[in-house]
């Protein structure tokens, strides 16, 4: 069963029309509409030669109604829930009178101000029709190695607007009738350093469409177009009932959240992605006003983007087990002015948009609605800390071991850690939910096709973020060419500088991404003794230099040695919360050291136990420090109720008492009125990189504010913000306001 297959009722409920189909014909042509889909992505994958398809599934097939609504999505890259519908509608917008929508077309397009993500993202969509009438589309779209562009991987951090970034295709007609139009064709392939292996990607992209085509074809022939037609737009309807249903059992309210974008691919900038989510009933809207105004460098997204990184949030968190089509996305709107960096403007640069702005958008989007979900029995569950907050992509370009020239990209840097929940640590090496479907590829593989020798590839001790739950550890690796001068690339990141997975409920962030490279090494004098792990460097002679987050165009040449990690999954809850024999069993395997056990966790282990009486102590000391930290201004009130009426969080409550709603710790300690920020009422104090954990790096604008209860000293939340913002209102129920701006 995978994740756009998963349980629905077998008939529609009351008010859903489903125009007379019988029940096991509407599951048939469900599911069968779910298997094309999933036909068409292995076709894709079968003809592409593109690693990033082939091994990483950096792609994603789809049904659309005539209108572009999605009737059934492929699992790959979420961020194209967002970007193919937009597509579609841009398709019939231009291209529908002039050149025409006819049988036997195909149009492609990698405009992000025409629905593309960015312009590596190439989509290809082709019209279904059936005796005479349009009656679906069918899509696929693929990450391009090369596009065109000033840089090679059309990645170009130095590109100051869209068109230095590549061959931007506007909706165009590639195929007329059935015939491919080699002007055209040979128009894009002439732009690509690869156009041998972007001419396979778009035959392959062709052959995944013609098969979605001919299944729903069949499909209309067997049922009949007008039966196909009630299936699909029933889909929609359940779909959308059940998500309205499901918000509907939670509180309403406005939850905040807050992260940041360093370096722009000019300077080291930081920009603010800001999302306040209102939920009212059965709808959310994610609200990004208060972002930064949209960057000069190529980091921005456009709307595609935005939507793309709202719903790679909602569907797993909201719809794990509802049906994903446009009908699951009717109760969920994300917003945001033209001009900002999460929605720019033309022709801002948005060459790294998926992990840049549509990232940001994505891990925003997660923490506030976390914070709504946790406060849910129901759904409590679903809450995490943050996934993989941002991805660092290498792309290379050189002469092989062959002697021929080559261009690909690293796919290991997926390998980042995943968010802690309340019941289970973050999953090590989850990857992010934006590609629920991503691969690694092997090491052997890489070194197959790459002019590289890989040293090591490894686990990387105290990268999650710690927490009565810890976040998932990331992975990271070491390599050097090999039987090659010289590998030339593009390193492309954030995150490096701004601990993007955060946690959540006091939880810590996870590790930062963390770039290194030793000049003109003596690897090969020590290369069959081996180096392991990226402390394994230090034992190189050679020029260390740790790279920036988007260095631009770089060069590694025979000798060096390159390593890397990634980010680390954020934390859930105090870490003085954590079982010590848990604890002491992540010493034991080497995936928490013995320091961070004690400087994060409060757990001293002694000959591979935990020593009950020293932890219980400097536990009770730390708690102490965290009681003695400065309050702004002290709670008050009287009278509690006697039982919580509501959870913000993994000890933040909120009361009745005699003065109005509070928010409480839930020892009892009262922090402030319901309606205002609790952290006015929490001990606070500001903490080093090193207090947050060993693999974080601040930005010189940013801060690290730690807030706990003053009373019980428990850990509340950790919010990293610049020196100049105000402490994010991050939480506050609608019935705790009393019709007050909230």
């Amino acid at each position: 069963m995978t994740v756009t297959d998963a349980p629905s009722p077998a008939t529609a409920p009351a008010g859903i029309d489903s125009s007379g189909v019988d029940p096991v014909t509407f599951e048939v042509i469900r599911h069968k509409l779910t298997a094309i889909v999933e036909q068409q992505s292995t076709v894709l994958k079968a003809v592409s030669g593109s690693p990033l398809v082939t091994e990483a599934n950096d792609c994603n097939t789809g049904i659309y109604l005539p209108d572009g609504e999605i009737a059934s999505l492929g699992p790959h890259i979420v961020f194209h829930a967002g970007s193919m519908e937009l597509v579609v509608r841009h398709i019939i917008e231009d291209c529908g009178e002039d050149p025409g929508i006819n049988e036997g077309d195909s149009f492609i397009t990698n405009d992000p101000y025409k629905g593309a993500l960015h312009m590596p993202d190439v989509t290809m969509l082709e019209p279904v029709f059936f005796r005479g009438e349009r009656i679906a589309w069918v899509g696929a779209c693929a990450h391009m190695l090369d596009v065109g562009g000033m840089t090679p991987s059309s990645y170009s951090p130095s590109a100051t607007e869209v068109y230095q970034e590549g061959l931007r295709l506007p909706p165009t007609k590639l195929v007329d009738g059935g015939r491919l139009r080699s002007d055209v064709w040979n128009l894009i392939l002439n732009a690509s350093r690869l156009p041998a292996s972007l001419g396979l990607g778009l035959k392959a992209m062709i052959a995944a469409n013609h098969h979605g085509k001919q299944g729903i074809i069949r499909l209309a022939e067997r049922y009949g177009p007008d039966t196909l037609a009630s299936v699909m737009t029933t889909m929609l309807d359940l779909s959308e009932q059940r998500v309205r249903e499901r918000i509907r059992t939670l509180p309403d309210g406005t939850f905040r959240a807050r992260s940041y974008l360093d370096h722009d691919g000019h300077e080291n900038r930081l920009y603010n992605v800001e999302v306040e989510l209102t939920k009212r009933d059965d709808t959310l809207v994610f609200d990004y006003s208060k972002s930064s105004p949209q960057a000069p460098g190529f980091i921005n997204c456009t709307e595609a983007g935005l939507r793309g990184g709202v719903l790679a949030t909602v569907l797993p968190a909201l719809c794990h087990d509802i049906p994903w089509n446009s009908g699951a996305l009717r109760a969920v709107r994300a917003v945001a002015e033209e001009g900002l960096v999460v929605n720019a403007k033309h022709p801002a640069p948005c060459g790294s948009a998926t992990l840049g702005g549509a990232w940001m958008v994505e891990a925003t989007a997660g923490a506030a609605l976390s914070q709504l979900v946790s406060s849910s029995d129901e759904l409590r569950s679903e809450a995490m800390a943050v996934t993989s907050g941002s991805c660092a992509c290498l792309h290379m370009v050189g002469v092989d071991q062959f002697g021929e020239p080559f261009g690909g990209a690293l796919t290991e840097m997926m390998m980042g850690g995943g968010g802690a929940t309340a019941g289970n640590r973050g999953v090590d090496f989850a990857g992010p939910h934006n590609s629920l479907m991503y691969r690694v590829t092997n090491v052997e593989s890489d070194e197959a096709v790459y002019p590289f020798l890989f040293l090591g590839r490894f686990a990387q001790p105290d990268s999650g973020g710690a927490g009565r739950q810890r976040g998932g550890l990331t992975g990271g690796s070491v390599w050097t060419p090999y039987d090659t001068d010289a590998i030339h690339g593009v390193l492309s990141a954030h995150g490096v500088e701004s601990p993007t997975s955060q946690g959540i409920h006091g939880g810590m962030p996870g590790a930062c991404n963390h770039f290194q490279v030793v000049r003109g090494s003596d690897i090969a004098a020590k290369l069959p003794g081996g180096v392991t792990g990226l402390e394994g460097l230090d034992t190189l002679e050679g020029e260390r230099i740790t790279l920036p987050a988007k260095p631009g165009f770089i060069s590694v040449f025979a000798g060096d040695v390159v390593g890397w990690t990634w980010n680390g999954g954020g934390g859930w809850g105090d870490p003085l919360d954590a079982d010590p024999g848990e604890v002491t069993r992540e010493v034991e395997l080497g995936l928490v050291s013995p320091e961070s056990a004690a400087r994060h966790y409060g757990v001293v282990v002694r000959d591979g136990q935990p020593d009950e009486a020293a932890s219980a102590a400097l536990r009770a000391e730390v708690r102490a420090t965290r009681t003695a930290w400065p309050v702004e201004r002290p709670g008050t009130a009287a009278g509690l109720s006697a039982e919580p009426v509501a959870h913000l969080g993994e000890h933040l409550v909120v009361h009745d008492s005699a003065t109005g709603p509070v928010t409480a710790c839930d020892c009892g300690q009262v922090l402030a009125p319901a309606a205002g920020n609790w952290k006015t009422g929490a001990a606070h104090a500001e903490l080093t990189a090193g207090d947050l954990g060993p693999g974080i790096t601040l930005h010189e604008d940013l801060r690290a504010h730690a807030y706990a209860c003053p009373g019980c000293g428990a850990m509340l939340c950790v919010e990293i913000r610049r020196s100049t913002e105000q402490p994010l209102h991050d939480a506050v129920f609608a019935f705790t306001t009393e019709g007050r701006d909230a």
